[in-house]
């Protein structure tokens, strides 16, 4: 079995469920419900159940809710490797009548704070990773020494515009690349209207070096391209509870295709 090592963040998640479409400057009726995330921890979960057993590189609280989402995640079959800090990094998004997310704010300072030194103590488990998944939750000072001492394939998951452009450097250093669509214009500042400019927006990152290219679309579908061939499925019709972390279950539906050599996007 392949040793796959995960490094990216993990959150307390907080959902705010507006009861109807939500009207901005005002107060809206609704309820709250909250739950355990962060981009890296949703992968690491989902290719824990698909028994891939995967070390998780991540930085949780001394705190209460921090012990509970290891015992959750040990339970699943996720190998913690923590980094502590004072307390978890937390995520509140607000989500509209029809449980699309409107805005969230990440309070991901924890993760941000990481220096390099403390995370030198992790270099034994990444250098001998057999296939390395990495979010863009951590500084630009951990991304690029997770790029310079890395000897496995790199997996990425951008996870928001804001973010994404920590990895404009490492292109040529990337294995496979997942985006959604709008994080896939920004970084490319291609405009897309049309299935082509889907395909030219694919076509921009593999001509930058990265070999396999997904992006999420919605509703719409998902796109993938490995410089070969631009491949498009349609979306799965199906009742949403919430769109949070669908792309990371995605990303790791993917990962498990690729491993066992089957096509990846029959496997989402």
């Amino acid at each position: 079995m392949k040793n796959i090592v995960v490094i990216g963040g993990t959150n307390h998640d907080i959902f705010a469920y507006a009861h109807h479409a939500v009207k901005l400057n005002d107060s809206n009726p609704g309820y709250l419900k909250d739950s355990f995330g962060g981009v890296g921890r949703n992968i690491a979960e989902n290719l824990a159940r698909l028994a891939l057993n995967p070390t998780f590189i991540t930085v949780i609280g001394k705190d209460d809710i921090g012990q509970k989402i290891i015992e959750q995640g040990s339970q699943v079959g996720i190998n913690f490797d923590i980094i502590e800090s004072a307390k978890t990094p937390t995520y509140l998004a607000v989500l509209d009548h029809n449980k699309d997310m409107l805005v969230s704010v990440a309070a991901m300072d924890e993760l941000e704070n990481i220096s390099q030194l403390q995370f030198s103590q992790k270099e034994n488990i990444i250098k001998k990773a057999d296939l390395l998944i990495l979010d863009t939750n951590f500084n630009s000072d951990i991304l690029s020494y997770i790029f310079e001492i890395a000897n496995a394939p790199i997996y990425v998951e951008t996870i928001s515009t804001n973010k994404a452009n920590k990895i404009k450097p490492y292109y040529n250093k990337i294995h496979m690349l997942k985006m959604n669509l709008i994080e896939a214009k920004s970084l490319s500042g291609l405009e897309c209207k049309t299935i082509q400019d889907v395909e030219t927006i694919g076509s921009f990152f593999h001509k930058k070096g990265v070999k396999k290219i997904f992006i999420t679309m919605g509703k719409k579908g998902a796109y993938f391209y490995d410089g070969n061939q631009h491949h498009f499925t349609n979306s799965v019709k199906t009742v949403i509870s919430n769109t949070t972390g669908a792309g990371d279950a995605f990303f790791a539906g993917v990962i498990f295709a690729e491993i066992n050599q089957l096509n990846p996007l029959a496997c989402v």
